[in-house]
């Protein structure tokens, strides 16, 4: 899949694949995206951008700083994203036999990094109390 970048229409990204590869060749353990091929890095970064769409966010991405971290989350998602893997759940190898392994562990959906830069853009429903 093509990456659209914001603000172009139609856009299903707020980051180019070269300006996410730069990200993360400044970030430590990130070995998961740079050695992906191009359409896994692709498909990695519109499942994140998804994903943080989902999010009630106030946020203005017309903003520089607003962007920035749209940016920088949608890294950390799509890191997360590609580390949703039998690597990330602790198996070591895989013998192909009749047996069910279970790892009690779920992942969660999000990326700790990317709600950590988000946390002050997202909205908090409130709650109206009627006496």
């Amino acid at each position: 899949m093509a990456i659209t970048v914001y603000p172009s229409s139609n856009y299903n990204s707020f980051i180019s694949l070269n300006d996410a590869t730069a990200y993360f060749g400044t970030r430590l353990y990130s070995d998961k995206f740079l050695s992906a091929s191009e359409p896994i890095k692709g498909a990695a970064l519109t499942t994140a951008f998804r994903s943080i769409n989902e999010l009630d966010l106030a946020i203005d991405p017309t903003e520089a700083h607003h962007i920035k971290a749209l940016k920088e989350a949608q890294c950390e998602q799509a890191l997360h994203e590609l580390r949703k893997d039998l690597d990330s759940q602790n198996a070591r190898s895989f013998i192909p036999i009749d047996i069910k392994l279970t790892n009690n562990r779920e992942l969660p959906r999000y990326s700790q990094r990317a709600m950590a830069i988000l946390r002050p853009y997202l909205s908090m429903p409130s709650v109206q109390i009627v006496r």
